[in-house]
């Protein structure tokens, strides 16, 4: 199966940020809201039941590697069965109350162009109210014709409005340009970060505005994942990514299933793009080949089963056509 991971953050060692009380706070939310649907009995496949089994399956072991690095996301890649997938910088400058990035997109296009064919680059050129959308249009219309970008992302819940009208010139920029649009879409779950600046709900106006920029929502837009699947019915070009559906649906369960199959019966399965939103963790690409709508919910709902070409469009096809991409299998 050609699997294609829409969203892994590479992240150099952040140690240097830990005296910033925003970066603590954000740390103690995450754990927060990782103690929460994240860690019960099995999240996929894997038994994870504390912080400790969650970052032996979720990140590198403390000590080997000096931050994350292509080099060891491809080891992860490999060991996994994942054949490409995207990366995106951090940026949480508010974190540092505007010291720095936490990783830039000049340190990401010189670990992805080490991975030609694995790798493929996700620019951040926010947040927009800090930098200026005048620089932003600069930066990524640079970051895609000089250093090889093949997407965007946006991360409104430290910035603005998905919606915000002060964006429009940019969203012009990336329709002229052919640039899918990735965004983080739905609820916040780190420090600043505000949920009412990414409601999937906005995705109205700008989708109405631009029809022929390509837009990849990140997270279903949980948990308001209703109003997501419902724009990804009505707009062409708009796409449901479920990155951290796993964790969201509490494992391989009902609510997995159900979060699923709404989006399915809504968007269509050729508009669903798996990502893990971590990295290449064996429990999610487990829960990629074995999610299954079950013949009792099927029965009582009508939801759709997925077969095996359903699951092949969710693992990467949809992707690849997103991001013009041949398959390497389909070459």
């Amino acid at each position: 199966m050609f699997i294609f991971d829409c969203e892994c953050h590479l992240v150099p060692l952040a140690e240097d940020l830990k005296h910033f009380p925003l970066y603590k706070a954000n740390q103690i939310a995450l754990r927060s809201f990782l103690r929460g649907p994240g860690l019960h009995s099995t999240y996929g496949i894997a038994p994870v039941k504390t912080m400790e089994d969650w970052r032996a399956v979720t990140r590198r072991a403390p000590g080997k590697e000096p931050g994350e690095s292509a080099a060891s996301l491809i080891k992860k890649m490999d060991e996994t069965g994942v054949s490409m997938a995207c990366v995106l910088p951090e940026s949480f400058i508010p974190m540092s109350n505007g010291a720095r990035m936490m990783s830039t997109n000049g340190w990401l296009a010189r670990e992805f162009s080490k991975y030609p064919d694995r790798l493929i680059g996700v620019c951040n050129v926010g947040p927009f109210t800090w930098r200026g959308v005048k620089n932003a249009i600069w930066e990524v219309e640079h970051s895609v014709k000089e250093m090889g970008f093949k997407a965007v992302k946006f991360y409104p819940v430290d910035d603005c409005a998905i919606n915000n009208k002060d964006l429009w010139p940019f969203y012009e920029k990336l329709q002229q340009l052919e640039v899918p649009l990735f965004v983080h879409s739905g609820a916040s779950y780190c420090i600043p970060g505000r949920s009412a600046y990414a409601n999937p709900q906005m995705f109205e106006d700008v989708c109405e505005d631009f029809p022929d920029l390509t837009i990849l929502a990140y997270h279903m837009g949980y948990p308001f994942n209703d109003s997501l699947n419902i724009c990804a019915a009505k707009y062409p070009n708009l796409y449901i990514g479920t990155s951290l559906l796993p964790l969201f649906g509490h494992g391989i369960g009902r609510r997995s299933q159900e979060m699923m199959a709404e989006a399915i019966i809504w968007a269509g399965m050729d508009k669903i793009v798996w990502g893990t939103d971590f990295g290449a963790n064996a429990f999610d690409v487990g829960f990629l080949k074995t999610l299954q709508i079950s013949p009792e919910m099927q029965r009582e709902y009508g939801y759709p089963s997925i077969g095996e070409q359903d699951r092949a469009k969710w693992a990467g096809l949809n992707l690849a056509k997103i991001l013009k991409i041949t398959p390497p299998s389909a070459g």
